[in-house]
């Protein structure tokens, strides 16, 4: 028995392409994202010094862990703005590395001073950082824009 009925009912549709940004909407969308993450990269260095040293026994525990609650600081604010930024495209999928790392990052130095919890945790914020960077990275490059700046995300 054959039943009538519309022959393109189990058909998907494809949603039409997102209109292409312009080179300005593009490089201002990634430099917000930049710029809410930088507080991180530019508090990263003494931070690390910071840890270097509490491992190697020149800094007290308490004043480490003092440094790193208000590196902790720094990273949740980050995290706030980076979430709240806008993206679209390929830059989201960008941002959304951005936030694991700025979240894996929270969580590391939520767990100190037990190690065992922090290295897992840290290892993963720094692999989304880089990760983050490159894609942000390739997508200006597909898009000639000036690279950003090594640094500006770590």
């Amino acid at each position: 028995m054959l039943l009538a009925g519309c022959d393109h009912s189990n058909r998907r549709t494809v949603p039409p392409p997102a209109p292409k940004q312009s080179f300005l909407a593009l490089d201002a969308e990634q430099q917000r994202l930049v710029g809410d993450y930088q507080p991180v990269s530019r508090a990263l260095t003494a931070y690390q010094l910071a840890y270097r040293d509490w491992r190697v026994g020149k800094m007290a525990r308490p004043v480490f862990l003092g440094r790193a609650a208000a590196f902790r600081g720094v990273v949740a604010a980050s995290l706030a703005r980076v979430r709240g930024d806008p993206a679209t495209g390929e830059t989201a999928r960008a941002k959304r590395v951005l936030v694991a790392g700025l979240a894996a990052r929270a969580t590391a130095l939520e767990a100190l001073p037990s190690l065992d919890r922090y290295a897992p945790a840290w290892s993963r914020s720094v692999v989304d950082a880089r990760r983050g960077l490159t894609i942000l990275q390739d997508i200006r490059d597909r898009a000639r824009l000036i690279p950003l700046p090594e640094d500006s995300i770590s």
